[in-house]
């Protein structure tokens, strides 16, 4: 470490004697706040009789949510198949039926009545397996011991009153907790479940210390002193006696063992020390840093829990990333346009990477950091050095040192408290190191511990067990009469309300716990639930998972394999979660139902309008005379649906999601009756481009709320049925607008399209939540406010390209000539305003497509892949009806036909894709699978050949199909969950535009590549005989090349003119050519394939939540 880096970290340097001083300085401090304080050091109604029975141990059956699941307890006869590192601790207890859920950021944002309709809603999915599995009566009410992570105050074990969080809950202080979650279970669960009734409620830290003092073999030697959490925050539980505590905090009542007959009892008591109650001994030993106070200003509430700031979650790896920022631009001569984007933004540098950022090799760091954090993602990238990367190292070691240390220390304080550990009254006093302890057993005092950071940051448990051993030491001398050891005990919060829950039963039919274990043989069932265990604090957003942060271990099987890290979930979102909810809104689930009923009713209705052109165009042009105008119907409203998503999805960000989704339902439903009633091809024109800009609202921004309202590990899920919806309103509208025009005639095509609307717009306003999209705490603002941040410049610039790119390349070679002055104008704007975009974007604080979803993987290589696909679907489906007709000569009916095969092998795909991704969590091999499917399809289509069979022509097509229905829902899902949620609206918008830039280009570029390729093939195969004038045709249209020229252009012009050629060389050489000319846009469609598949192999998704079975 250079002298320069050695000073600047020297202000969270601390050795063992300031370890010493603040373990009493945190022991006084402790005392005073179990005496005086209401909001810390809150007792339980569990005596230290209740957690450490003498006799045999219990037995029955528990459970844990959110975890929800079942326990039996085995008794002490099991101990024998245990197995630890000191062999004492017992393989006693069994969890089965075990789910887990995240928790969403809506839910603790959201009305508590919402969040604990959602906990019911979830602990009814395990008593429904319980009932199957135990045979449980339904009529029989089911007892539930709860584990809470909040502060709570207890009056009796059965009665918990709810205190404020302050960690991005909208928990307010005086709620009752038992009910809550009774009211909540009723209101959600079906009919034919039982009733719970709450018997045992205990906060998860005291959870952590009945279980650890259930599975620990004590003796007159070893005892199990305390629970500490360690983990996405930090917590410790002890037994005080009630005589240090405050009397208007004790419970009302305490269960105690029947033979307890001691007067001052001890209870087991809920630290929460790293409230703001002990900050006062690390601004006494200057341990709070600047670094420090810049973080706790930053957080949701500043001041409330420095202790935790230092010492726990994933603020540890945004103090690095701070302190890291302050050192690269004083020392390093970095600077934000050096800087990759990732680490720029709050919790960018995550604790889960720093715990596996060892050892100090400087090649090793370096690889591991440019891994990490790109160069090339920054805007004036500068390569990292060995340097900068022992820097970051050296940072990281000092704050997990720093904590270690602290830990240790309050440890040491908190057992003095508890009466564990006789330290002197003050440090001058010497009479601890001069006394012996030689006649005397030394006590081990073991410290059961749980949590991601104090098992994986660093040597972060190592090195607080080597300070406890340096306190003891520096307090008694080598005759210590205590020990201290820390001893694992992970699960902890699940198990405990099992176990407590079959204790106090105990207690209530009359029995003692210091009896025979025969005392309960009858293994009643019950439900424990863990709720909220160890919430790590928020940033803003609505419904999201944030689970507790994987460990290195967890990550990395979580991760799909490709070059990257664990951390290339740059969010920080866990991925361990198993079995994640079925369902999860704000609302109620019924009115949840009624809102995604009426987005795909609109997805219909959109996807309807969209394609029914394809069959009744010819009608509505013949009626008013403009066939030459066909092209225009579709162009308009794929250029107005296409060209706003991304204004839509950003401004909703602001304003919210319902008022623009009404909006854009109104105005679809406008413009579908003005179709209906248009007088003129030009009215017509103008209605469908309005068509169109309601439609890509309506699309966009229901993606989005869907995206609000569900959680990611059941996104897929609900994207299956949307594909369903897509692909059911697809063939309907192909199908069935035809019929309409033949029928009803065309203008009904879309008067029907109104009463389904005018359903959708009502159920919106009445049911969509009003301040859905809105991130936590966001006030929502009106339009006019909400338009003075927007990117006006961005989206101007972005409107103009996308705009002039479809003109363009939809109307060039199609409609007018590419050679046409407005083709070539609409090129060139684009070609200058879409850089002059870019450049614009990468300048605003919020642009409305920012770019480093762009160029920093995995999102980019994502969305690319999705524009590629796009690309690949549409060139396909244009190009090989073209050799159908002209290779193989068949109909237009007949092929049609041939796509009826691929098409519903797409569709089931599709929906097969997102019910595997939900079930599996997986999220790389549907892209994978995609993309390989793709470059199959491309290259067995560059193969065909005249003279196959039907099923060749038809294999060759399913691929590609399959492709489809792997990739469209995979790259949504893997987008969306590579992503913050406040970024949901700008992703999906921005994956939406370039998938419809894809199907533009798809179509314009293949064609543009076959109409070249058909030309030059024609010349080079169209031979001139001037006896038979090829085939027949030369003594009727003239003779050598005037002839085949003109000739050249008729079959390269129609299709049909290639069928109405007679029999014989000419023709056969016209079908070589279009055979040719296919193969080469296919090819061409190959190495974009292969393209894609390389986007797609290095990257690494995060997995969701894991079935456990």
């Amino acid at each position: 470490m250079t002298p320069g880096l050695e000073h600047f970290l020297s202000p969270l340097h601390i050795d063992v004697k300031k370890a010493h001083v603040l373990s009493h300085e945190l022991y006084r401090t402790f005392q005073h706040l179990a005496a005086e304080s209401l909001t810390q050091f809150l007792p339980t109604p569990i005596s230290e009789s209740i957690l450490r029975p003498t006799g045999g141990r219990e037995r029955g059956r528990g459970g844990t949510n959110l975890r929800v699941g079942f326990i039996e307890l085995l008794g002490s006869e099991s101990a024998t198949n245990g197995h630890h590192s000191d062999h004492r601790m017992l393989s006693n207890l069994r969890r089965v039926l075990e789910k887990s859920w995240p928790i969403q950021e809506t839910l603790k944002s959201d009305h508590p009545d919402s969040l604990f309709a959602w906990i019911g809603g979830c602990i009814a999915q395990v008593v429904s397996e319980g009932v199957k599995a135990f045979g449980l009566d339904p009529n029989c009410e089911l007892p539930m011991g709860v584990t809470f992570s909040f502060p709570i105050v207890q009056n009796t074990l059965s009665d918990a009153t709810l205190m404020a969080m302050g960690k991005g809950f909208a928990i307010t202080s005086k709620l009752d907790l038992g009910t809550l979650l009774v009211n909540g279970y009723e209101k959600s669960k079906p009919s034919g479940l039982p009733r719970i009734k709450v018997t045992a409620i205990l906060n998860d830290a005291v959870a952590t210390l009945v279980s650890f003092i259930y599975q620990f073999q004590e003796d007159d030697s070893h005892k199990a002193a305390m629970g500490l959490i360690c983990g996405t925050g930090t917590n410790a539980t002890i037994p005080l006696s009630q005589s240090t505590l405050n009397a208007g905090k004790l419970p009302g009542q305490i269960a105690v063992a029947a033979d307890d007959e001691v007067e001052d009892v001890k209870v087991a008591v809920n630290t929460e020390w790293s409230i703001n109650g002990a900050a006062e001994p690390l601004r006494k030993l200057d341990l709070i840093s600047k670094w420090d106070i810049q973080l706790d200003s930053e957080g949701e509430v500043p001041g409330f829990q420095p202790f935790e700031y230092m010492t726990a979650g994933r603020y540890l790896g945004e103090l690095a990333r701070l302190m890291f920022l302050d050192y690269g631009k004083s020392h390093l001569g970095l600077s934000d346009e050096n800087l990759p984007a990732q680490m720029l933004h709050r919790f960018g540098l995550t604790t889960t990477f720093l715990s596996h950022y060892q050892p100090p090799d400087p090649s090793i760091l370096l690889y591991k950091l440019k891994v990490e954090f790109p160069p090339t993602t920054s805007q004036s990238p500068v390569e990292w050095t060995e340097e900068s990367a022992l820097t970051l190292y050296h940072i990281a070691k000092s704050i997990e040192v720093r904590a270690a240390a602290m830990v240790a220390a309050a440890v040491v304080g908190l057992l003095a408290c508890a009466g564990d550990i006789p330290l002197s009254k003050s440090l001058a006093d010497k009479t601890n190191r001069q006394s012996t302890n030689r006649n005397t057993e030394e006590m081990n005092l073991v410290i059961g511990y749980t949590g991601g950071c104090i098992v994986h940051f660093q040597d972060y448990l190592s090195d607080c067990q080597s300070f406890l051993n340096s306190i003891i030491e520096a307090e008694f001398g080598d005759d210590a009469p205590v020990r201290l050891t820390l001893s694992p005990c992970h699960d902890g919060g699940i198990t405990g309300a099992g176990v407590l829950y079959e204790t106090t039963a105990l207690l209530a039919n009359g029995g003692g716990l210091g009896r025979t274990e025969e005392a309960s043989t009858e293994r009643d069932p019950l439900l424990a639930h863990e709720g909220l265990e160890n919430p790590a604090p928020l940033a803003p957003g609505v419904i999201k998972p944030v689970p507790p942060e994987p460990t290195p271990e967890e990550a990395a099987e979580d991760l799909e394999a490709g070059g990257g890290s664990p951390s290339d979930n740059a969010n920080g979102r866990a991925n361990d979660a198993p079995d994640p909810s079925s369902f999860l809104v704000n609302t109620h689930p019924r009115r949840f139902h009624v809102v995604f009923g009426g987005i795909m009713l609109t997805y219909f209705i959109a996807n309807f309008g969209g394609t029914i052109m394809a069959s009744s165009h010819p009608v509505i042009t013949s009626h008013f005379g403009a066939a030459n105008m066909a092209s225009w119907l579709s162009t308009a409203y794929l250029l107005t649906s296409t060209a706003f998503q991304p204004l839509v999805g950003r401004l909703s960000d602001t304003i919210g999601r319902k008022p623009l989704y009404v909006v854009s339902m109104a105005v679809f439903a406008a413009a579908t009756a003005w179709c209906a009633l248009a007088q003129s091809i030009g009215s017509f024109i103008a209605a469908r481009a309005v068509c169109g800009l309601g439609a890509g609202g309506m699309m966009t921004l229901g993606a989005i709320s869907i995206s609000d309202c569900v959680p990611i590990e059941q996104r897929g899920s609900y994207q299956s049925i949307i594909n369903i919806v897509y692909g059911i309103a697809a063939a309907s509208g192909a199908a069935f607008g035809g019929l309409l025009a033949d029928s009803l005639g065309w203008r009904w095509e879309f008067g029907v399209q109104l009463v389904p609307m005018a359903l959708c717009l009502a159920t919106a306003i009445l049911s969509m939540p009003d301040n859905l999209g809105l991130r936590d705490g966001q006030e929502k603002k009106t339009l006019l406010q909400a338009l003075r941040g927007f990117d006006f410049k961005g989206s101007a610039l972005l409107t103009i390209s996308t705009t002039s790119l479809i003109l363009g390349l939809n109307l060039g070679g199609n409609v007018l000539p590419w050679s046409h002055p407005f083709i070539i104008t609409s090129l060139a704007v684009f070609a200058v305003c879409f850089p002059t975009c870019l450049y614009v974007e990468s300048r605003v604080e919020r642009p409305v497509m920012p770019l480093v979803l762009l160029h920093s993987a995995p999102r980019a290589n994502i969305i690319f892949s999705n524009f590629m696909a796009s690309f690949l679907l549409n060139a396909i489906l244009f190009n090989a009806p073209l050799f159908i007709r002209a290779v193989l000569q068949r109909t237009a009916t007949e092929s049609g036909l041939y796509l009826v095969v691929p098409t519903a092998t797409a569709s089931v795909t599709g929906a097969a894709t997102g019910f595997l991704i939900s079930r599996f969590g997986r999220l790389k091999w549907p892209l994978v699978s995609g993309t390989s499917m793709f470059l199959v399809g491309a290259a067995l289509l560059s193969c065909m050949r005249r003279g196959w069979p039907t099923w060749a022509y038809l294999a060759c097509l399913v691929p590609s199909a399959l492709g489809q229905g792997f990739q469209f829902p995979g790259t949504f899902i893997a987008v969306l969950a590579a992503s913050a949620h406040g970024e949901q609206a700008v992703v999906t918008s921005t994956l939406q535009l370039w998938r419809s830039l894809g199907n533009v280009l798809g179509v314009a570029c293949s064609s543009l590549v076959f109409q070249n390729a058909l030309l030059r093939f024609l010349v080079a195969y169209v031979s001139v005989d001037d006896g038979r004038g090829g085939g027949g045709h030369g003594h009727g249209h003239g003779h050598g090349e005037e002839w085949k020229r003109k000739f050249v252009e008729r079959v390269r012009g129609s299709i049909e003119a290639v069928a109405e050629l007679p029999e014989g060389r000419t023709k056969d050489e016209v079908i070589m050519s279009y055979e040719a000319a296919c193969r080469v846009t296919f090819l061409v469609c190959l190495g974009i394939a292969f393209v894609s598949v390389l986007l797609i192999l290095p990257i690494r998704l995060p997995r969701l939540g894991k079935k456990k079975t």
